[in-house]
C-alpha cells in the first residue's frame, strides 16, 4: 500500500506567500485594522491581545513562567517552546511566532495572572476563529488547486491514500479522489453548528446560543488549531471517548434493563455532564444510529501499512502525527521531502530504526 501525507508546504508552493505564518499572523491583524472580520465572532482588542502575548517570550525564556505548567504534556510543550526559541534574536516581530504557539503562550498567561474560564476559553477561541479566518484568506486559499500543474494529478493517483493536515479541498477537487483530513476542513460542518448533531438533541443544545455570521461557514467547521499534538490528540480522542462510554450505557441497559433506574438518577444531577451523558444515553436508545461525530481519518491514518510519503510537513509540527508513524509497525519506508537540510536530519531522530529516504522537495517541485 501506497500513502501520502500532504501539509501545508503545497499551500505555499502554489498559494504562495499569503500562507507562510508570518502572513498569515500579519493578516489577523490587518482584518481588525481594515475592519473587514465579523465582529460579532472575534473583537477589535485581538490585536492588543497577541502583541501582549509576544511581549511574554522572554519571560517565558527566561523562566518566568516555569512554576505555572503543571501536567506532563505542559512542561514537554514549554521545553519544546524554550528549544526552539532559543536563539531570541531571530525572533523581533510579532509574527515570527508560529500561530500555533499563541495558544500555548496565552495559557501560561492566563494561569499566571488567575484568569479562568469562561473569559479565558472565550478568548482562546477568539484566538482560534481570528486564524482560521486568516488561513481562509476569503475563500481563495479553496482556489489554489487552479495553480496546479496537471502531472501532479498523475502523482496523486499512485497513492492508495491521501492524508493532509490542512484544512482546504484543493487536492479533493483537483484530483477527485477522496481525501482524509487529519484536523478537520474547512467545508466540514462542527457538530456545536450540526442542528441534526447528536449535541445539538441535548437541552443545553450549543446551536441556540450560537452566533451565525452568514458569509463566515469556515468558521463553524470542524478546523483543528491548538499549541501541541498533544493537546490535539486530547480533542480528538474525547468525542471518541465519549461515544464509547455511551455505547457501552446502552449496551448495559439493553442487557441489565434493571440498571435504568440508576441512570434516571443522573437526570437531576447537579453536574451538567452528568446530566448530558443521561440525556445523551436516552437519545441513543431512541436513535443507535447517532453519535458524536469524530476526526476519523486519524483511525485510518493508524491502521495504514506499507510506505508513507510526507510532503511539505514540517518535523517542528504536528509530533501527534510523527508519533502515529513511528508506532505502527506496519509501516515499513517513510519517504519524507523536507525544505532544508536541518529538517531532513531531525526527521532521522524522530523515526528511530525505520527506513528512511530523505528527498529534496526543492526538486521534487521543479519536475513539474
Amino acid at each position: 500500500m501506497k500513502n501520502i501525507l500532504i501539509g501545508n508546504g503545497i499551500t505555499i508552493q502554489f498559494g504562495g506567500s499569503d500562507y507562510l505564518n508570518s502572513n498569515i499572523l500579519q493578516r489577523v491583524v490587518n482584518n481588525i485594522k481594515e475592519e473587514t472580520f465579523p465582529k460579532e465572532i472575534y473583537p477589535m482588542e485581538l490585536e492588543q491581545w497577541i502583541k501582549y502575548l509576544f511581549s511574554q517570550l522572554n519571560n517565558i525564556l527566561d523562566g518566568v513562567y516555569d512554576l505555572y505548567v503543571v501536567t506532563e504534556n505542559e512542561n514537554m510543550a514549554l521545553s519544546d517552546f524554550k528549544q526552539r526559541y532559543k536563539n531570541r534574536n531571530w525572533y523581533t516581530t510579532f509574527h515570527s511566532l508560529g500561530f500555533e504557539d499563541y495558544f500555548f503562550i496565552h495559557n501560561l498567561v492566563c494561569i499566571k495572572n488567575g484568569v479562568v474560564n469562561p473569559e479565558k476559553y472565550n478568548t482562546r477561541e477568539a484566538l482560534r476563529v481570528s486564524l482560521l479566518d486568516s488561513i481562509y484568506n476569503s475563500g481563495k486559499i479553496n482556489m489554489i488547486h487552479k495553480n496546479y500543474p496537471l502531472g501532479l494529478r498523475g502523482y496523486f493517483q499512485e497513492y492508495n491514500n491521501i492524508f493532509t493536515t490542512n484544512y482546504d479541498n484543493n487536492i479533493e477537487v483537483f484530483s477527485d479522489r477522496e481525501v482524509l483530513y487529519l484536523h478537520g476542513a474547512f467545508h466540514i460542518l462542527d457538530d456545536v453548528y450540526n442542528p441534526d448533531s447528536l449535541r445539538n438533541q441535548l437541552s443545553d443544545r450549543p446551536l441556540n446560543s450560537a452566533i451565525i455570521v452568514s458569509g463566515y461557514d469556515h468558521l463553524y467547521s470542524n478546523a483543528l488549531t491548538t499549541y501541541s499534538g498533544e493537546t490535539k490528540d486530547f480533542i480528538i480522542n474525547m468525542r471518541k471517548s465519549a461515544n464509547v462510554a455511551i455505547s457501552k450505557f446502552v449496551d448495559g441497559v439493553q442487557t441489565k434493563p434493571e440498571l435504568m433506574s440508576e441512570i434516571e438518577e443522573w437526570k437531576e444531577s447537579d453536574n451538567q455532564i452528568v446530566r448530558n451523558m443521561y440525556e445523551s444515553i436516552m437519545v441513543k436508545l431512541e436513535n443507535p444510529e447517532m453519535s458524536f461525530s469524530e476526526y476519523d481519518a486519524l483511525q485510518k491514518f493508524s491502521d495504514i501499512e506499507g510506505s508513507i510519503t510526507i510532503l511539505g510537513l514540517s518535523p517542528n509540527n504536528d509530533n501527534h502525527i510523527f508519533r502515529e508513524i513511528l508506532n505502527n509497525q506496519k509501516i515499513d519506508e517513510i519517504i519524507y521531502y523536507f525544505y532544508d537540510e536541518s529538517e531532513g536530519k531531525r526527521v532521522r531522530n524522530l523515526f528511530g530504526n525505520k527506513k528512511i529516504t530523505r528527498k529534496d522537495v526543492k526538486k521534487f517541485w521543479k519536475q513539474f
